[in-house]
């Protein structure tokens, strides 16, 4: 299975054509994609669905994610998932602590510290043992042009689509309520981790002017889709590490 990435704009629709998508563009040639190959679906801009379109999306356990025209997550439609996740109800169980939400802010700074001080040595920062995070971020961010920045949080919304496929795989559950709703995102939250490592291609893009494009940002996306998932599975097990600790 593979995303499916769509790059709307005002007259784009997405119907159901049982057993497939079929994507209708005002003069071009309608595109069909079959249900079972899809994993999650990205749509970027104006893109107009079928309520049967999304239900079928939701029957299939196919997730899809809406942004906004900058690239940032404006909606999350959830596929149907199993029972809830034990380690989901750990994390459930912290949060609902006086201390909870201290706690888990806590591990998620010392682990923002080491993913930022991991690239800074990369980068070649001097004394990057001791460089702040505010330092850090403000190293990079400053180097960025505006479009840039729009390409990073297009950047960050890919790593949710794909986090919200792992996080079942590792025992949470992506739909939780208590989660989605509450003071913690688990999925905006690991995204924002992995997006440290994505700064050098970043500042190393060959064209540094225009509008951030889908399909060029899920290249460079799936270029280092391996290293991203094994970052995210270390962030979850040293998440699961915590857990199993403080409860």
């Amino acid at each position: 299975m593979r995303p499916l990435y769509i790059d709307g704009f005002p007259g784009c629709r997405v119907v159901l054509d049982d057993p497939a998508l079929r994507i209708v563009v005002p003069e071009k040639a309608d595109q069909l994609f079959p249900l079972s190959r899809i994993s999650r679906v990205v749509c970027k801009g104006v893109v107009e669905w079928s309520m049967s379109a999304l239900l079928a999306c939701a029957d299939a356990g196919i997730t899809l994610l809406f942004l906004n025209a900058n690239g940032e997550v404006r909606a999350r439609w959830l596929g149907q998932c199993g029972n809830r996740q034990s380690l989901s109800q750990r994390l459930v169980d912290l949060l609902a602590r006086s201390d909870g939400l201290a706690l888990y802010e806590n591990w998620y700074a010392s682990m923002e510290k080491l993913v930022a001080r991991s690239l800074a040595r990369r980068s070649g920062i001097v004394d990057w043992r001791l460089v702040s995070i505010q330092e850090l971020r403000l190293h990079f961010v400053l180097e960025f042009s505006t479009t840039d920045r729009l390409r990073a949080n297009l950047l960050e919304s890919l790593l949710q689509s794909e986090l919200m496929i792992m996080l079942p795989n590792f025992g949470f559950s992506n739909d939780d309520e208590a989660l989605i709703a509450g003071p913690v995102d688990l999925v905006r939250d690991l995204s924002r981790l992995l997006v440290w490592d994505f700064y050098p291609a970043l500042m190393a893009w060959h064209n540094p002017e225009g509008l951030p494009d889908v399909k060029a940002i899920a290249q460079l996306f799936q270029a280092q889709e391996d290293r991203m998932y094994l970052l995210a599975k270390s962030s979850l097990n040293k998440l699961h590490q915590f857990l199993l600790t403080v409860s």
